[in-house]
């Protein structure tokens, strides 16, 4: 047998290894029970993933080691492009957030600490929540668009929102204007994700704002594609199945109203170039309009809120773009008739719920959800926002959301929708 002979028969035994290597992992890893793996390590201390676990290995160390293998696998086999990391941010020394008057005002944060109040019965709560969420999801009767279709119809761009933590067995889909700047710190804290630009952080308060909403520092499942090629959706699915899943919700009328203030009653130039300036000529007839934000502000032109309700209403609206993710619907954002969540918490409940879902994922002696900011934007306040809208609008409001106050079990402002 010649030489050329003997190393295409190796380069065949080597493929054939390879795709066995590979459908014996998909196998072992689609088979493998719950019980095998403490999904929820408490991490005493940062440490680094080992390559394989050892004979002395606690369980979690053991689930994260095997799945970095397996990725580290797929990786290979797709390419060092697929396998580049993203560029993370280079940080500036550690600072809390910094507020202006008029911030502090619409945004009501409150850093002083206060204790979690502890509800009866939490895990009967969690509970209610969830089965509320399986009734409706599984009922034929309530229709609503996208509620149908598959894990695997989901665009992966509409994947975005949500955050994985390998170390933990953690995902958190995060929804805007429900205290989603705070779960990222903790989740950074958690997955580590800035600790190749030093020291990692252990206060989530540590953490800059700017660099929380980096999308660069977290690793999210619309990043799988680039990363692992045509075995993103598969190891979607593994993580999707043996991790622990949350989200934070807000009533949706609530919700609104805080997006409003927060990004149309604060000099916000990006926001004032791409929304509040077709608004303004839309619904307001203003042709002509300043360059620049702080311009607009001082000449007294802001988007009322009024036009803020006309802009979701209009049909055109999202022929244009979709809704921008700080008042997209939640169940546009998180997918919960596709993705079974273990843990459903409400901002209404933000602080019982927190230190319940930390107890949950054994990570209550690493760290503490940071001190809430009281919720201003209240929903006392719904009657006074809404006063002025017309009652055609509150209803049309409601069907657009009515979804979200239904899935996640929050009660029809039946005072809003009639006269």
């Amino acid at each position: 047998m010649d030489t050329m002979t003997k190393s295409r028969l190796f380069r065949l035994w080597l493929v054939l290894g390879s795709a066995f290597m590979i459908l014996l992992i998909i196998v072992y890893w689609d088979n493998m029970g719950p019980a095998h793996f403490n999904l929820h390590t408490a991490l005493s201390r940062p440490h680094m993933l080992k390559p394989f676990p050892s004979p002395n290995s606690a369980p979690g160390d053991v689930f994260t080691s095997s799945l970095e293998i397996w990725e580290s696998f797929v990786r290979e086999k797709q390419g060092p492009l697929l396998g580049k990391r993203l560029e993370q941010p280079s940080l500036p020394a550690s600072s809390k957030p910094v507020l202006g008057n008029l911030e502090e005002r619409v945004r009501g944060y409150d850093w002083s600490s206060h204790a979690a109040q502890q509800s009866p019965d939490p895990d009967g709560r969690q509970a209610e929540r969830r089965s509320v969420l399986r009734e409706f999801c599984a009922n034929a009767s309530f229709v609503f668009p996208t509620k149908e279709r598959s894990f695997d119809d989901i665009p992966n761009y509409e994947l975005n929102h949500l955050i994985v933590d390998d170390r933990h067995g953690v995902i958190y889909c995060y929804v805007p204007k429900v205290a989603c700047t705070n779960w990222k710190r903790v989740m950074i804290v958690l997955s580590q994700s800035l600790a190749g630009q030093g020291a990692p952080y252990r206060d989530p308060l540590d953490i800059p704002r700017e660099y929380v909403h980096n999308s660069s520092t977290h690793l999210t499942f619309n990043k799988f594609w680039r990363r692992y090629g045509k075995f993103s959706r598969h190891l979607m699915k593994i993580k999707l199945k043996k991790y622990t899943k949350f989200l934070f919700v807000r009533d949706p009328f609530v919700r609104l109203i805080s997006a409003f203030r927060s990004k149309f009653e604060l000099e916000n130039e990006e926001f004032y170039q791409k929304f509040a300036v077709p608004m303004l000529k839309m619904y307001s007839n203003h042709t002509s309009l300043p360059a620049s934000v702080s311009e607009a502000f001082s000449a007294g032109l802001k988007v009322s809120f009024a036009n803020f309700i006309q802009y979701l209403l209009d049909p055109h609206t999202e022929r244009l773009a979709p809704f921008n993710e700080h008042w997209r619907q939640v169940h546009r954002l998180c997918h919960p008739c596709q993705i079974d969540y273990d843990f459903v918490g409400k901002l209404e409940t933000l602080d019982q719920d927190a230190a319940q879902l930390l107890r949950l994922l054994k990570v209550d002696k690493l760290l503490q959800f940071p001190p809430s900011y009281r919720n201003r934007t209240a929903s006392s306040w719904e009657e006074g926002w809404f006063a002025k809208i017309p009652l055609a609008w509150r209803q049309q409001l409601y069907k657009l959301y009515e979804a979200d106050f239904v899935l996640f079990g929050y009660p029809k402002p039946e005072n809003l929708l009639r006269d």
